[in-house]
């Protein structure tokens, strides 16, 4: 591709997308980012071209998708455990692709989601990737691990205390994202223009248990930081009913929260590197010493 690309960005004007789309911008994509409000966004993003709209109307999708080189698309988590709004807005981006003919579409997923999970957040992504499968139309879908800005990065406060907050048992097992690794590879998929019409577990290369990572963050911080255990998991369930009757979040977020207590949250560590050898990508250790140091 001797020009930039152009990329359309669906569903991408939340908090946890901020990475993605300033990445974007950093590596000098066109960025087309569709949004309700287009006076914030375009206040929040100046250099990308703000399309306004609903991820869940095609119109709306399809005049964003006119004429990009590819489409990044974040489903939106359902409120109490819906899967179905992911699930639709899916359809809808599916159906703008073919209307406009559109040559790749790139999904975010998460790990471990090979068989049912039982957590309607994980099933959820594996229904849309069922989805995409079946739609005919080229995509690749990134399946991140825990990301590495959202469980560490929002933890400062804790940590200048000593304590990790992650309310699972230290001993299970996950494998970790850099979210902005991510951009980088998006703009190298598009430069090879080649979809994957599959799935790739995009993740460190190296598994920790909760209780290394605190080590590692006393090593980089140079004080004694020990993991918070499952007490913060208890008192979240104890609070369970009140986030279902105020719609919160944290209704969807606590069964991903119990399954990780259960079970952990792992993937392919190897998939990236024999797919593409000479990608490198932001280690744990790395993000702490950058963070932490």
């Amino acid at each position: 591709m001797n020009r930039q690309p152009t990329l359309a960005a669906i569903g991408c004007t939340g908090e946890i997308s901020r990475i993605f789309v300033k990445g974007f911008l950093d590596l000098g994509i066109s960025l087309k980012l569709l949004a309700r409000s287009r006076q914030s966004t375009a206040a929040q993003y100046p250099a990308a071209q703000i399309v306004p709209g609903s991820m869940m109307n095609v119109d709306d999708i399809a005049s964003t998708m006119q004429d990009a080189d590819a489409v990044f698309l974040i489903t939106p988590i359902g409120p109490c455990n819906d899967t179905s709004i992911e699930a639709k807005s899916a359809r809808a981006a599916i159906e703008a692709a073919k209307r406009v003919g559109l040559p790749h579409l790139i999904y975010i997923s998460v790990i471990g989601i090979n068989q049912p999970t039982g957590v309607p957040l994980l099933d959820s992504k594996r229904e849309v990737e069922a989805i995409l499968t079946a739609s005919g139309i080229p995509w690749t879908s990134i399946r991140c691990g825990s990301y590495m800005e959202d469980v560490i990065d929002t933890r400062l406060a804790a940590l200048r205390c000593g304590i990790y907050v992650f309310p699972v048992t230290p001993t299970r097992q996950f494998n970790f994202t850099f979210q902005g690794d991510v951009p980088r590879f998006v703009h190298e998929l598009l430069a090879q223009g080649q979809p994957l019409n599959g799935a790739l577990d995009f993740i460190d290369p190296r598994t920790y248990s909760v209780t290394e990572v605190a080590r590692m963050m006393s090593k980089a911080t140079g004080r004694r930081i020990v993991p918070s255990g499952k007490l913060p998991l208890y008192l979240l369930e104890l609070a369970q009913p009140i986030f279902y009757w105020r719609k919160h979040r944290l209704a969807t977020i606590i069964p991903l929260i119990r399954y990780f207590n259960q079970h952990g949250y792992t993937g392919n560590i190897r998939e990236l590197a024999e797919a593409y050898p000479k990608f490198r990508m932001t280690s744990l250790e790395e993000h702490l010493q950058r963070l932490l140091a």
